[in-house]
């Protein structure tokens, strides 16, 4: 996944463990995380030490509170491939599961409305229209079991 954060750009990709931990990797840094879900947020245990961590999405921008400390993280467009206008394919950031559709095919959609829910490392995420336009496909039913990259829905 590419983020945003102030000017400059950094590559975050996540990969479960054997051990139920997961491996982070930050641009050229590697750093081991579990996570607990607490209270609505969650204790995140990095490279031995322990942060409690909140983290809220709307549309491409992400909010993560820890530590004291609020960043704000933004998604770049161009990570969605575009076929005009701002719509085309959505695809899974990061490996997950489909919690639930909340769009048929043939349905009108707006910028922003989410469409699907996804599970990942214990954390829900929301994939949003990233324009107006009317579902085309859906790709991906509840339950489903979905890799980074793979389509999950289009609109066109």
């Amino acid at each position: 996944m590419i983020y945003t954060y102030g000017d400059q750009t950094h590559s975050v990709t996540l990969e479960p463990l054997p051990d139920g931990t997961y491996r982070a990797v930050v641009d050229d840094r590697v750093y081991v995380i579990s996570a607990a879900q607490i209270d609505g947020g969650w204790l995140l245990t990095l490279d031995g030490t322990q942060v409690v961590a909140y983290s809220a999405a709307h549309g491409d921008t992400r909010y993560v509170a820890a530590a004291g400390e609020t960043v704000t993280l933004t998604v770049p467009q161009t990570r969605r491939r575009a076929h005009a206008a701002g719509v085309g394919d959505l695809t899974a950031q990061m490996p997950g599961q489909v919690r639930d559709v909340l769009v048929a095919v043939g349905d009108v959609v707006e910028r922003g409305q989410p469409l699907l829910i996804l599970e990942a490392m214990k954390m829900e995420i929301r994939v949003s229209a990233p324009a107006a336009g009317r579902v085309k496909r859906v790709l991906v039913e509840a339950g489903a079991v979905v890799d980074r990259g793979q389509r999950l829905l289009e609109i066109e």
